[in-house]
């Protein structure tokens, strides 16, 4: 009987657990958040954001997060982030972190070194 009510209480909580957390915003659900929507709009329309940040001054940062993986590896990471003042929001950025190389232009990949240091190896 204890068994059963240990292994019960177990597969509460992990069904809880997962149930609670962030929902992941996609680019094409936050191109639909626009200036002047308030945070209860936002919050019952994308779920609860990843992270809420006070910045001071009655602003509020929403961060919403999608990963885009390949098995376990996460190749590329889009934090929406969302200013809110006064509970309307204000402004939105997208920040994308994990970039691919072939993403990046050629300059960023050079490596560069002084011609005559070059010359004198």
């Amino acid at each position: 009987m204890k068994n059963v009510f240990f292994l019960s209480a177990i597969a509460f909580l992990s069904i809880w657990g997962c149930a609670s957390g962030s929902k992941v915003m996609t680019a094409d659900e936050f191109s639909e958040v626009s200036v002047g929507q308030s945070g209860d709009e936002i919050q019952k329309k994308h779920g609860k954001p990843y992270s809420i940040k006070r910045l001071g001054n009655n602003e509020v940062e929403y961060i919403y997060i999608e990963r885009m993986q390949m098995g376990k590896r996460v190749l590329r990471e889009r934090h929406y982030l969302i200013i809110l003042k006064n509970g309307k929001v204000t402004s939105t950025q997208v920040r994308t972190f994990n970039r691919p190389s072939y993403e990046g232009n050629s300059y960023e990949m050079q490596t560069s070194f002084k011609s005559d240091e070059k010359e004198a190896n």
